[in-house]
């Protein structure tokens, strides 16, 4: 009798430390899910890259990893906050978007490249337009009166291609875009503005930086670089807090040595990153309040 009670008294000491539980489970999925904003045209490229991503996590933490593609930039946002994902690549709005339907306390930075402390967006011309280099954003709106010039951003949800060139042209020029050029479209994402500017779809377009320096000579020719922004904070890899912390530090960890595999130099690459650094969900507070204020960016 006294060995059984001791063996019942163990087993309830195991279940209280959180042995086999239902919420050790779900802090400890026996799959994870990693997707990530699509702002690649190329569907095929991203799902070869952020796998190799998948693959690099996955076998740092002895979790099988995949990466889930999305088709849009509210998906990314709506598979994380559902749970449907559990880690996510998000560009500055959608971190804000995620925290705001998630609360900030159900959301953790794993990390963020080191050039997205000091990102730039590049408004980029038609190589027959004739639109030389200006240095700020209320001569470009000058030269655009009486103009029929048209404009396209890349994902209404994109930071670098929508919310910070938006608030810079306002800031500069005094006026929305709208209000300056013929047309204002959404062409989706940053390759996409690059193509549709360099073939003379569109006048203009805002895009990252980092798309563009990635691009072909020839495209770089076709649409020129006639403006940089100021810089910001952008991208992030974000997880669902409830995870819990033991896994999320294993991420993290994993996450800053991706150059010690031949899968994390490879999204280091893809991503034109020399490596992954620590960052603070804090960061990104200041577009949730941003987002909050108004501005005007949909799904």
């Amino acid at each position: 009798m006294q060995r059984f009670l001791t063996v019942l008294l163990t087993a309830a000491a195991l279940l209280a430390a959180g042995f086999g539980n239902a919420n050790a489970d779900t802090q400890h999925p026996q799959r994870l899910i990693i997707t990530a904003i699509p702002d690649d045209g190329d569907a095929d490229r991203m799902r070869e890259n952020f796998g190799a991503l998948a693959a690099h996590l996955g076998n740092a933490v002895g979790i099988p990893t995949e990466y889930m593609h999305v088709e849009n930039y509210a998906a990314s946002v709506t598979a994380l906050a559902t749970g449907r994902a559990h880690v996510a690549w998000l560009g500055a709005v959608t971190t804000a978007q995620a925290m705001m339907q998630m609360g900030e306390d159900n959301l953790v930075v794993l990390g963020t490249r080191d050039i997205d402390k000091g990102f730039v967006t590049y408004f980029v011309a038609h190589h027959g337009s004739g639109i030389e280099p200006v240095a700020n954003l209320g001569e470009l709106a000058s030269a655009a009166q009486g103009r029929n010039w048209t404009f396209t951003f890349g994902s209404r949800s994109s930071t670098s291609s929508h919310l910070m060139p938006r608030k810079f042209f306002i800031e500069q020029a005094g006026l929305p875009p709208e209000r300056v050029f013929r047309t204002v479209a959404y062409s989706g994402s940053h390759d996409v503005v690059m193509q549709m500017v360099a073939n003379g779809t569109y006048t203009l377009g805002a895009m990252n930086y980092a798309s563009w320096d990635k691009a072909s000579e020839d495209l770089q020719q076709h649409a020129p670089v006639v403006y940089k922004t100021p810089e910001f904070t952008n991208y992030a890899l974000v997880a669902r807090a409830d995870l819990g912390p033991e896994l999320i530090n294993q991420l993290r960890a994993a996450l800053l040595d991706t150059d010690s595999t031949p899968e994390g130099r490879q999204i280091l690459g893809y991503l034109k990153a020399g490596e992954f650094i620590e960052a603070d969900l804090s960061e990104w507070f200041d577009y949730r309040d941003l987002l909050e204020s108004g501005i005007g960016v949909g799904g």
